[in-house]
């Protein structure tokens, strides 16, 4: 059977194994992430408050942002304000902590997020924007012509774990890769890293999720098929 490698964490790639291994893959899992919070509180209380709108990109900004609300004792200002997310997965972290998504994205990604809103809400607002270190700002210049004001403070740190480097190494040796799927750029850059000092004879199809990650694959002389 035709193996993959996913890249993202175990607890993420659920919905990915069920579909590849529909399509007939035998699923491997090296995770290429480790996420953590930032060693110093970020003071967010005032920004906080003075936000109309929440942007949650995933679950995990979701978690460290209650995570940092617990902490700061600010719950009550959550509950009163209006979230913005990406995904399922994102409004089930709100569903369990008693919160509910205002607007969803028709689509996974932080471009259909910000794009699909900024259609819908044109009236200018300040909006509470937590994010990972290695989030890019991407889209924020639209919400910015449109005159809204954004906090974007780094909640977490997304970081190459070094046992997964090792692990992939020596996946990549032993085991006939026939695929590998990628839901970031960051994933396809630490996949990369290891994967261009082994020279294999064999390229594996490259899967990708959204367009961003398919550049990134493109600039390195490679083609990614979108999932």
């Amino acid at each position: 059977m035709k193996k993959i490698l996913l890249t993202r964490m175990l607890e993420d790639n659920a919905d990915d194994r069920e579909y590849f291994e529909g399509k007939g893959f035998e699923v491997l899992e090296i995770p290429l992430i480790g996420l953590k919070p930032r060693q110093k509180n970020v003071p967010f209380e005032f920004e906080l408050n003075e936000c109309d709108w929440l942007f949650l990109t995933s679950q995990h900004a979701a978690t460290f942002l209650l995570e940092q609300a617990l902490n700061h004792g600010l719950i009550e200002q959550l509950e009163s304000k209006k979230i913005a997310v990406i995904g399922t997965k994102t409004e089930q972290v709100l569903l369990a902590n008693h919160l509910t998504a205002a607007f969803s994205a028709p689509s996974a990604t932080k471009k259909s997020l910000f794009h699909s809103w900024s259609q819908c809400y044109s009236d200018p607002v300040v909006i509470f924007y937590p994010k990972s270190n290695l989030a890019d700002t991407a889209g924020e210049s639209l919400l910015k012509a449109q005159g809204h004001i954004l906090y974007t403070p780094i909640l977490y740190d997304n970081f190459f774990p070094k046992d997964s480097k090792q692990t992939l190494y020596n996946c990549l040796n032993k085991e006939t890769i026939a695929a590998v799927y990628f839901a970031s750029p960051s994933l396809w850059r630490r996949f990369y890293s290891v994967f261009s000092e082994l020279k294999l004879a064999k390229v594996p199809t490259f899967y990708c999720l959204g367009e961003t990650t398919r550049q990134a694959i493109r600039q390195d002389g490679y083609d990614a098929v979108i999932k």
